[in-house]
């Protein structure tokens, strides 16, 4: 991917941000702004707002950032086999760009944040048949952490991925949540859907999302929990506690209290391999940030 590319800008007025997002078709427009706000973007060889109203002749020049991958996946395996790679996704991590181009057109991960996908496509993994969208079956949030499952090729992703749509995977979360439950285990049986302004929460026009919960320890006014969505709705396990009363820690959309992150792990993953039938699980003990943090809620600290 080249670093500096420039561009003549011809015809009637055009807003700067318009017309490169046009002309760089792969990009999604936030990324082109947020380019140009950080002074990537020049024209005439100065910096511009996006609202910059282009003139015929301009010279515009975007400083292509470039994307150097330090997520070494072998450093987060937890398992591998000739058909799939079971990893621990550390928190602040994004799993994939928001928007879909990468999916058509990869080389835009050179230009782009680091992902997950980024350092997949990157890896010299075995047996990896760089099936589509880099092998992904599920996702987690940016800040949780744990574990995630990676197909190495399109026939397990096709089975890992019906699996995970009939419910037929088993997944353990552990939480910090705010505040003391009065019971120590129950089951969330609430809808969750998008509502005005595009936010996931609660709602009786929703779709069906199940959630056993299990408190496991309490300190303090918080629980440590142990979360089991039967079900895989996105943001459910966030939105079902806020639901409940009891936000997770640092969830700050769906009011937890502050936390340098969002205290929710992926601590458990369980299926029979769609192709033998062989039971597996996988899991990974919450990371020393998650840890120590309950360590200073029972400490008084926090």
């Amino acid at each position: 991917m080249q670093k500096k590319q420039t561009i003549i800008f011809e015809g009637k007025s055009k807003r700067l941000d318009i017309f490169v997002t046009e002309y760089c078709e792969n990009y999604p427009r936030n990324f082109i702004q947020n380019l140009i706000k950080g002074g990537a973007v020049s024209v005439n060889g100065k910096e511009r707002k996006p609202s910059w109203p282009l003139e015929d002749g301009d010279i515009v020049e975007i400083n292509w950032p470039q994307s150097s991958v330090s997520l070494n996946i072998k450093d987060i395996t937890v398992a591998e086999t000739k058909d799939f790679l079971v990893i621990n996704k550390p928190a602040g991590l994004l799993v994939h760009p928001q928007s879909s181009s990468w999916e058509e057109n990869p080389e835009v991960l050179d230009n782009m944040e680091e992902t997950l996908v980024s350092a997949l496509l990157k890896s010299k993994i075995k047996n990896f048949e760089n099936p589509p969208r880099a092998g992904l079956v599920h996702r987690l949030d940016r800040e949780t952490s744990g574990i995630m499952l990676i197909a190495k090729n399109e026939d397990f992703q096709q089975a890992a991925s019906a699996m995970f749509a009939e419910r037929e995977m088993s997944k353990t979360y552990n939480a910090i949540c705010c505040g003391n439950l009065p019971q120590d285990e129950g089951i969330i049986n609430v809808p969750i859907g998008r509502v005005s302004g595009g936010k996931i929460k609660a709602s009786p026009l929703g779709r069906e999302a199940i959630t056993e919960y299990k408190v496991k320890e309490r300190a303090n006014g918080f629980c440590f929990m142990e979360l089991r969505p039967k079900t895989g709705r996105t943001n459910q396990l966030r939105v079902h506690m806020s639901w409940l009363g009891f936000p997770v820690l640092g969830d700050w959309l769906y009011k937890g209290a502050q936390a340098p992150r969002l205290m929710l792990h992926a601590r458990k993953l369980e299926f029979a391999h769609p192709f033998t039938g062989k039971r597996l699980s996988f899991q990974a003990e919450p990371p020393k940030d998650f840890a120590g943090c309950w360590e200073k809620i029972k400490e008084g600290k926090i």
